[in-house]
């Protein structure tokens, strides 16, 4: 079994079917997780792409804001006008369907692996920090001694932790198109990257492929319409420096 493993969409209609088209014939099944809306013009679109495309979809921290579920007024202030934007333009069904996704869910055959938003404690975390980092691998032994593989987003930026059977906690310095191969005795929380707002210095949309078989992680790098993506903000009147940002990758 092969899973596109996708995050932090954030409306970014382009994106997300520029990532579709290139992760459909790699992928037996799509796994999101979340921020399907917030910074860009098309979070209906995007809301029901997700809603067909993916059987496995946790909420993420700008899914809560745009339904009510969490303040955002620790938000930036382009981040706080999106949200704004993004409530009204919302149906009653999509705010249901965004309701109804859970924190974290577990998939795979033998339900291995974890898919969460920030981390496994708590979709607001930011894995930037190697304390951090080993926090959550002793809650994953802990309450989650089940799963091999969390895949997280949030950061928006592609990132590999492995902590060893040792204890040792490892990164992978390079995230290149490169497959990574899984240790069978090690624990990993794993970050694909951005789809709708990368933040890495590389505008191309970011997603991974998860070989279950293999045992492997593949990154996948995909370009898509910017110009397109930043016009609808503009014409949506949002915040101009969230179009700009997209073409810069940050």
């Amino acid at each position: 079994m092969k899973y596109a493993i996708i995050s932090d969409i954030h409306a970014n209609l382009e994106a997300l079917q520029a990532v579709v088209e290139d992760a459909a014939p790699r992928a037996d099944a799509f796994v999101c997780l979340g921020d399907i809306v917030g910074y860009n013009a098309n979070p209906i679109e995007c809301i029901h792409i997700i809603q067909s495309l993916c059987p496995v979809t946790v909420i993420g921290n700008h899914d809560l804001a745009a339904v009510g579920l969490r303040p955002y007024n620790d938000f930036n202030p382009y981040a706080q006008a999106a949200i704004d934007w993004t409530r009204e333009q919302l149906s009653s069904s999509d705010i249901a369907y965004l309701e109804a996704l859970p924190m974290c869910a577990p998939f795979g055959i033998d339900q291995t692996y974890l898919a969460a938003h920030g981390s496994p404690r708590h979709t607001d975390e930011y894995l930037f920090q190697a304390q951090r980092i080993q926090a959550n691998f002793m809650y994953m032994r802990q309450f989650e001694p089940n799963i091999h593989c969390c895949f997280v987003g949030h950061t928006h930026v592609p990132m590999i932790w492995e902590c060893t059977a040792d204890g040792i906690l490892l990164t992978v310095e390079t995230i290149n198109a490169d497959a990574v191969e899984l240790d069978s005795t090690s624990t990993y929380i794993v970050n694909p990257g951005s789809v709708g707002q990368p933040r890495n210095g590389n505008p191309a949309s970011s997603y991974i492929i998860l070989d279950d078989a293999a045992q492997t992680i593949t990154y996948r790098g995909v370009h898509y319409d910017i110009l397109a993506a930043q016009d609808k903000i503009y014409d949506a009147m949002l915040p101009m420096p969230l179009a700009e940002r997209l073409e810069i990758g940050r």
